[in-house]
């Protein structure tokens, strides 16, 4: 009776919190009970359906497992640049993933870094090598964009994975040249030249900044396993020219968490889970 009772009680207090203080999905807008959580049933299921599409583990382009051997596709075999040994993503640019991005990066939106590191972190303990990742490296933003910008995605969205994964945070590296934007510029080429020499190990007076989870301590990359974090790749131009600052400050090997990847012309079409298995039944 009691137990009832309380129930009853609590979600009537949930009621009210919801006519005085309405909540709203973090992806669509859409009116939403504060007991469903911060997104809506469509957005949740549009997540957990990009979640399930199927996708390279070396470079994190979407690809039918048929396609993938050995750990990596046809595609990133042919990659003269690539120097990521892997990826782990949320899914395919597309839908309340893609929402949920650019609510992130051109209106700054906090709750999406919430939300997107949450279902990255998912994504992360489900690769074999993330129990080996010692640092988290947000893709720096240079201080000219800062300023048109209302936050540095980059740097919210590896905050949120530390605090949802215990790994720390190194902010290892800088941007140096502020130059135009990738998403401008459509030949695959020249998004590689857009961003070839634009990073550098970070002063020392940043490199002994460190965000973790309950504490700060001095860190050093030698010989480390790091993670690279940001919000969205493409062509991979800017994973692999902060790769190489990396390298340089010793990273043994290095990794990289996205929230989403483009499709690129010449992508194999991808399948989801329920895909792959109605195929192995058929």
């Amino acid at each position: 009776m009691w137990t009832r009772a309380l129930r009853a009680a609590g979600i009537a207090c949930q009621t009210a919190d919801d006519l005085v203080m309405p909540q709203t999905c973090a992806a669509c807008g859409a009116w939403i009970a504060g007991a469903d959580g911060e997104l809506c049933r469509d957005c949740r299921t549009e997540l957990a359906t990009a979640g399930a599409v199927s996708c390279c583990p070396s470079c994190g382009r979407n690809a039918q497992s048929i396609t993938i051997r050995d750990g990596d596709c046809r595609a990133c075999r042919g990659e003269r640049f690539w120097n990521v040994a892997g990826v782990a993503r949320i899914g395919p640019y597309g839908g309340a993933l893609r929402t949920l991005i650019v609510g992130l990066k051109y209106a700054g939106r906090e709750r999406a870094a919430t939300i997107l590191a949450r279902h990255l972190a998912a994504s992360l303990r489900q690769t074999s090598w993330f129990s080996d990742v010692q640092w988290l490296v947000p893709v720096p933003m240079h201080v000219v964009r800062r300023m048109f910008r209302p936050c540095n995605h980059a740097l919210l969205l590896a905050e949120e994975l530390s605090r949802c994964t215990g790994r720390p945070m190194a902010r290892a590296v800088r941007r140096i040249r502020n130059t135009p934007s990738q998403t401008v510029i459509s030949v695959r080429s020249r998004r590689f030249e857009n961003v070839k020499d634009c990073f550098a190990p970070a002063p020392r007076s940043l490199l002994r900044r460190v965000v973790a989870p309950r504490a700060s301590r001095d860190w050093d990359l030698s010989g480390a396993t790091v993670c690279i974090v940001d919000n969205l790749a493409a062509t991979g131009a800017t994973l692999c020219e902060v790769s190489k600052v990396l390298r340089r400050l010793g990273a043994r090997r290095v990794y990289a968490a996205i929230a989403a990847r483009s499709s690129l012309g010449g992508d194999v079409a991808a399948t989801t889970a329920s895909d792959a298995d109605a195929a192995e039944l058929s």
